[in-house]
């Protein structure tokens, strides 16, 4: 009994090295994004297609409040796709009772903007000005590898946009991307 309750943690302390060695290798590779015309707003309708059914099981409902004829931005599809999915996931992860993600983007002088914001658990000063190291984690060790936001600051930092973060404990978080439009 007792090595069978050591294989189980072999097993996850491997499947937690290769989701590691996974987050390293596309936070190191040095392939440059594909950058193309994108229009955000068809990103978030067709990346969270596949989010909701797993939201609704965990009772989060998600809002989208996505600006009409929104301008286009200049970026990589599938990276900006993966900073929507690890940004949500942190958010559900943040609301273990339930609760609601509000996505929503516009566009103002020259930039266009997405936010995404949760009724979740919040964060303190503290933790909030680490949560861009990497491997920093608040949660178990089966749980995240602390490389989801280091990976989604990388992506933003080689999209010449920004991102900022508003959070509170007990009030949620909101995390604001702002990127230039395409002209």
């Amino acid at each position: 009994e007792s090595a069978q309750e050591d294989m189980q943690k072999i097993i996850n302390a491997t499947l937690h090295a290769r989701e590691v060695v996974r987050k390293l290798m596309l936070f190191s590779r040095q392939v440059p994004p594909k950058m193309v015309p994108v229009d955000l707003n068809k990103l978030i309708e067709e990346g969270f297609y596949f989010l909701e059914n797993r939201c609704r099981n965990q009772g989060v409902e998600i809002t989208r409040k996505l600006q009409p004829n929104l301008p286009l931005v200049i970026a990589d599809p599938g990276q900006m796709h993966q900073v929507l999915v690890n940004l949500s996931v942190n958010a559900m992860q943040a609301m273990p009772k339930g609760g609601i993600i509000t996505i929503s983007t516009r566009s103002e002088s020259g930039r266009v903007e997405i936010k995404i914001a949760d009724t979740g658990v919040g964060m303190e000063a503290d933790t909030l000005s680490k949560i861009f190291i990497p491997f920093f984690t608040t949660k178990d060790i089966d749980q995240g590898t602390g490389l989801g936001l280091s990976v989604v600051h990388g992506i933003i930092s080689a999209h010449d946009a920004e991102i900022k973060v508003h959070s509170s404990p007990g009030k949620g978080s909101e995390f604001c991307i702002i990127m230039k439009e395409h002209h």
